[in-house]
């Protein structure tokens, strides 16, 4: 009988040994109030900071981010972040995570290779703004580059979703309250005929839009250039949509009967202007565009930029809504619709140990990096300020 390369202690059952956190890689993460006029979003709830802190990373959070959408200062303390209101402090986390782009003096604070996770808003952007990155040796990430697995853009489409709800809402209190309006209901009422809505654009807003609208029984028409979209929303929506490619004449003819028109069109530097003041001075009194396109300047020829505490214009007796930034209008559904996207992508990277080991882990990351270590990595920078492009899997192997 040959003997046992094992003593008798080692065959005995021994108890399990549970994973034990590495203390030194915790990092130090930071969420930064937004600095842009009307944005009242918060990138994170305090359950997204508990999440954070019971794997142990450190969490600071910029005193006030939460009061818009009814998180108070103490509930993120008691899930366990350190509030201050020093930037000084604020800004030598190893990340930092904000709902709109630094600005310079900001970006000025970070500490160097620090990991910024911000939108981008690159029409909004200077050339100054990315050579202050590069010079920080900033490793930046745009929400909106963002990929899913699936390929999907989870960003665009959850705020996507905001605004084309949003949107009908708003027509709908538009139609009923407004002093140049027509007094009319958005829904199906027995004996009445539905009121039609026109959506220009089959956008992840335009999408959501068309779909809200449908739902609450009014007629909806949706306009588009891509015929692949249009048969998507069929598919999505219903196969008794109505749907059309866009066209001067059958849009101007469809304009004339519109009780509420939606524009979700949008393009890559600028959004098209597809409905023009002709089509508007056909329209009826009363009707109502919401041009939920302006952030990318409006595909509506009349519509003009308003704000939140005056959204309306009115032009030719048509009531306009041209607020940019329509998520912000609900920063509670916003910051927590935010904090279930980031708050796992945050974790992801945190948990990498580097953006390098992140990445490598999960590939699909790497997507909304613009700015690593000096040089530019998303060819948008190419195209928009001839910055040389450098593809970040060259830095990563």
């Amino acid at each position: 009988m040959s003997k046992s390369p094992f003593s008798r202690q080692e065959l005995l059952p021994q108890e399990e040994r549970l994973a034990v956190v590495d203390s030194s890689s915790t990092l130090n993460i930071s969420f930064a109030k937004s600095s842009s006029l009307q944005e009242r979003r918060s990138p994170i709830s305090p359950d997204g900071v508990a999440v954070l802190t019971s794997h142990q990373h450190k969490v600071t959070v910029e005193s006030g981010i939460g009061t818009a959408a009814g998180y108070s200062d103490r509930s993120y303390a008691e899930a366990g972040a350190k509030i201050t209101s020093d930037h000084s402090e604020l800004y030598q986390s190893q990340i930092i995570v904000k709902v709109d782009p630094p600005s310079i003096d900001e970006i000025k604070a970070m500490r160097k290779g620090a990991t910024l996770i911000s939108a981008l808003q690159i029409k909004t952007r200077e050339k100054r703004f990315f050579e202050e990155l590069f010079k920080k040796q900033i490793v930046a990430i745009a929400l909106e580059y963002i990929q899913g697995s699936q390929g999907s853009y989870p960003f665009v489409e959850s705020l996507g979703e905001i605004s084309g709800v949003s949107s009908v809402l708003t027509a709908a209190e538009l139609l009923a309250s407004s002093a140049h309006s027509k007094g009319m209901l958005f829904g199906n009422i027995s004996g009445v005929k539905p009121l039609k809505t026109v959506v220009v654009g089959a956008s992840a807003p335009g999408l959501v839009a068309a779909r809200t609208a449908h739902a609450l029984g009014s007629s909806v028409e949706l306009f588009d250039l891509d015929i692949s979209k249009l048969r998507k929303a069929k598919l999505e929506i219903s196969p008794q949509l109505s749907t059309q490619l866009i066209a001067d004449a059958a849009l101007f003819e469809s304009l004339k009967s519109a009780d509420v028109v939606i524009g979700a069109l949008f393009g890559e530097r600028r959004a098209p202007v597809v409905i023009r003041t002709a089509m508007v001075d056909q329209m009826q009194e009363g009707s109502v565009i919401i041009d939920i396109s302006i952030d990318s300047g409006g595909c509506v020829e009349t519509s003009e930029l308003t704000t939140h505490d005056n959204p309306t214009s009115v032009y030719n007796g048509v009531i306009h809504y041209g607020v940019p930034n329509i998520p912000s209008r609900y920063p509670k559904s916003s910051t927590d619709a935010l904090n279930a996207l980031l708050t796992p992508f945050v974790m992801k990277l945190a948990n990498g140990g580097s953006i390098e080991e992140a990445v490598g882990k999960e590939p699909y990351l790497a997507s909304g990096v613009y700015s690593y270590k000096g040089k530019a990595t998303n060819l948008s920078l190419t195209d928009w300020f001839g910055f040389e492009y450098h593809d970040l899997k060259l830095y990563l192997i």
